[in-house]
C-alpha cells in the first residue's frame, strides 16, 4: 500500500504541482481510502516529502567499480537516466517553479540531505584508497557535477550523451586530483583505467 501511494503521489506532483495536489486525487489513483493515507501521512507536507525521498532510496545506492571516476560515471550515467523519466522531470520541474514555498524548502532541505549520503560515501571510498587528497571540497566538486547536469537536463532538456558526461568528469578530477602526487606510471595507469570505464 505504501509503494502505490508513493507512486501515486509522485505522479500527481508531475500533473498537478504541489500546491494543486489533492490527498482525495492520491488516493483515488493508489486505490485506497483518503482516511487509509491520512492514518500515515497527517498532512500533504508529509506525504509528498515521504514521496520524494522514495526516489533516493529506490534509485540511488553508492557504486563501487574500484575508481572515483568509474564511480562518477556511474552516478552521473543514473541521474540522467532518471532526469530523462517525463513522470520525475514533472516532479524536478515543479521543484524549480515552487521551490520558494516554504513546507517546499523544508521538504528540499531534506532531500538534498539523503541525496548528498551517496557521493559522501563515493568520495569517503576515493580518500581512503588515496585518490584524493584530505584538502579536497568533495561537497563542492558533487555540487557542479549535480548543477551541471541539472542544467543540461531539466534547464536545457538535452540528452546528454556518454561522451560529454565523461568529459565533464574528467573536467571535475583534472582539479579535484591535482593535490594528489601522482606515483611512477599513474598517468598510463589512469589513460588505460578510462579506456576501459568509458
Amino acid at each position: 500500500m505504501i509503494r502505490k501511494v508513493l507512486a501515486a503521489t509522485l505522479a500527481e506532483i508531475a500533473s498537478a504541482g504541489y500546491h494543486g495536489l489533492r490527498i482525495e486525487e492520491v488516493a483515488t489513483r493508489a486505490g485506497v481510502n483518503k482516511t487509509t493515507v491520512y492514518r500515515r501521512w497527517a498532512t500533504k507536507q508529509k506525504l509528498v516529502r515521504d514521496a520524494l525521498l522514495s526516489i533516493t532510496t529506490d534509485n540511488f545506492v553508492a557504486p563501487d567499480t574500484g575508481s572515483l571516476r568509474g564511480d562518477l560515471l556511474k552516478l552521473a550515467r543514473r541521474l540522467a537516466a532518471l532526469a530523462a523519466e517525463p513522470q520525475l522531470q514533472g516532479v524536478f520541474r515543479m521543484l524549480f517553479a515552487e521551490g520558494g514555498d516554504p513546507e517546499l524548502v523544508e521538504i528540499a532541505g531534506t532531500l538534498r540531505q539523503a541525496i548528498e549520503l551517496v557521493p559522501r560515501e563515493v568520495f569517503a571510498a576515493a580518500k581512503a584508497r588515496g585518490e584524493i587528497g584530505p584538502s579536497v571540497d568533495t561537497a563542492l566538486l558533487f555540487q557542479v557535477l549535480d548543477a551541471t547536469l541539472k542544467w543540461w537536463l531539466l534547464l536545457e532538456g538535452k540528452v546528454v550523451d556518454d561522451a560529454k558526461m565523461t568529459r565533464l568528469i574528467d573536467l571535475l578530477l583534472d582539479g579535484a586530483l591535482s593535490d594528489v602526487s601522482p606515483k611512477p606510471g599513474a598517468s598510463k595507469k589512469r589513460r588505460r583505467a578510462s579506456a576501459r570505464q568509458s
